[in-house]
């Protein structure tokens, strides 16, 4: 510079500094923390499963839609207050803006925020019941698909994937595209409802639990001989929704498999059979005449009051509410077997929820620009931290170490505020229902039924869950068109199918000189269209 004039040396000079302090302030465009979905970050869990971080990046902010759970709207009112998602943001820096839908309206709610196009980064729902499945969200642009996402920034869920192929299957589309960060089934004690009885009256009468139908049969004539006005009450759902009696007769309620093939309940011998049964019961007196049209409180009325000595119900919020209400008084209640046709068989047909749940599932959407930061985030919830986090909280707070194993303290056991387990639950933790990463841990099942009762129910329910497996019709899914035509045959038949159910029962209509007739009609209406349908779903999914 030394001929240049001292004006030009001054204004090069001072260009000089400036794009020096705009670099040094810039910090530059490939900081960790700053992908828009494409590169890492360190906002989430490493593959450790240790949460990340380093404090010197601006936190990332996400969006995320999801229905409250009941016992946790009890008490908040957003997943922002709840303890773990507080303590998850310390550990991972995430910070997240929650959308409830309002509570009742969540269907509506979800299907306007699809419509309006506006969507949030993460929708936690249950996309297998997306109408045209999975592959039509992703064509829909409401997800992405995620397995190079979960091959870069989750390995967590990646390893789980990895060690159990069989469940990778029920996550992926036809075409192998994983949609989800899903929530998994895990522990021994999935089943949790089933039969239940007056064990105060079987002692009574000295009767044992019944395992076969004749048994149950001998143990609810008993019971309206003591003077039960209704040995056995029910709802409409307990004959068409729960497996409680069918399976004994070998059938499902609908579709279920035999041997790969898929099969419909109402065309196999044993449904009527099985109808035949409950007629019998229902002509005898022995199975409550309202079932049809009585709602809950009509039919926990008559639990209560000892006008019935058996039903369906679930382990907490039907044997665990009983027994509450009725402590002090002579009442009891014990958990039956699924039941049997003869001595030392096995049951298959029991409500053993999917692995994959379904619901409790997040997706991420089109519209987010953090992808690999979420990713990252929501594998955390598939690590052993994220899983303690997520399923028991905090040590010293919600938990405490005893023997290796985590405890609930008093905080959740016996709430200084008086919420129930399940309240408090719902309160601090993720762990009652479906969410994204682990759920059903054995740990938590011993410690959130308070009864020695639901405790031995649990495990008489889930003695066999693995049995459901050979029958259960996996997580298959049908092509767009596949599901409108599967829809529209099935809207007409699920409607026949309950209305001759009743008429089968309550015997206005003649299983000897109806049923034929009755599945004639079926077959009318399309039903073996609808089987052929689920088949070619079955084959695919066999080729996943």
């Amino acid at each position: 510079m030394r001929n240049m004039p001292n004006k030009r040396k001054l204004s090069l000079l001072l260009l000089l500094s400036l794009v020096l302090v705009l670099a040094a302030c810039s910090g530059g465009n490939n900081a960790p923390g700053n992908s828009t979905g494409n590169t890492g970050g360190n906002a989430g869990a490493n593959a450790n499963g240790n949460a990340g971080g380093s404090g010197e990046t601006a936190p990332v902010k996400l969006t995320y839609w999801v229905a409250m759970d009941g016992n946790a709207s009890r008490s908040l009112g957003s997943y922002s207050e709840m303890l773990f998602f507080q303590e998850l943001e310390k550990r991972t820096g995430v910070e997240v803006e929650f959308q409830h839908p309002a509570v009742g309206s969540e269907k509506e709610q979800f299907n306007l925020m699809i419509a309006s196009g506006n969507l949030p980064d993460v929708i936690e729902s249950d996309f297998t019941a997306y109408p045209g499945g999975p592959e039509k969200a992703i064509a829909d642009q409401v997800l992405i698909p995620l397995n190079d996402v979960i091959d870069e920034h989750a390995p967590n869920l990646k390893a789980y994937l990895d060690e159990h192929p069989e469940f990778r299957k029920e996550i992926v589309t036809d075409d192998g595209t994983i949609y989800v960060f899903p929530s998994i089934g895990i522990g021994n004690r999935a089943v949790s409802g089933g039969l239940m009885l007056r064990q105060d009256w079987l002692d009574e009468l000295g009767l044992d639990v019944p395992v076969t139908m004749d048994d149950w049969t001998n143990v609810l004539r008993a019971f309206k001989e003591k003077g039960a006005a209704f040995p056995f009450t029910a709802r409409l759902g307990t004959f068409n929704a729960t497996n409680a009696f069918n399976g004994a007769y070998g059938v499902g309620q609908n579709f279920y498999q035999k041997d790969g093939q898929v099969k419909y309940a109402p065309l196999e011998p044993g449904y009527k059979d099985y109808l035949a049964q409950l007629n019998a019961w229902y002509e005898e007196g022995l199975l409550d005449p309202d079932f049809a049209t009585q709602d809950a409180k009509a039919h926990d009325a008559k639990v209560s009051n000892g006008d019935s000595g058996a039903f369906f119900a679930y382990i907490g919020s039907g044997m665990g509410r009983f027994l509450n209400a009725m402590e002090g008084q002579e009442f009891d209640l014990v958990g039956a077997p699924y039941p049997v046709l003869n001595e030392g068989e096995e049951p298959y047909f029991v409500n053993k929820p999917y692995e994959y749940r379904g619901g409790g599932s997040a997706g991420i959407t089109p519209n987010n620009e953090h992808v690999a930061e979420t990713a990252e985030w929501l594998d955390y919830l598939y690590s052993d931290e994220g899983h303690i986090l997520k399923s028991f909280g905090i040590e010293g707070e919600t938990f405490n170490m005893v023997d290796g194993d985590p405890q609930y303290s008093e905080l959740i056991m016996d709430n200084p505020d008086g919420l129930s387990i399940g309240e408090a639950m719902g309160k601090y933790l993720r762990v009652s229902t479906p969410t994204p990463g682990l759920v059903g841990d054995d740990r938590y099942a011993e410690q959130y039924y308070e009864y020695e009762q639901q405790k031995k129910a649990s495990a008489t329910y889930s003695e066999h869950q693995d049995n459901a497996d050979q029958v259960l019709l996996p997580r298959i899914s049908q092509t767009p068109d596949e599901a409108n035509e599967l829809s529209a045959i099935m809207a007409e038949v699920q409607t026949y199918q309950d209305e001759m159910l009743l008429k089968f029962i309550m015997g206005s209509e003649s299983l000897e000189d109806g049923y034929e007739a009755y599945t004639e009609q079926l077959r009318k209406m399309n039903i073996e269209r609808a089987i052929e349908l689920k088949q070619a779903a079955l084959e695919r999914y066999k080729q996943r």
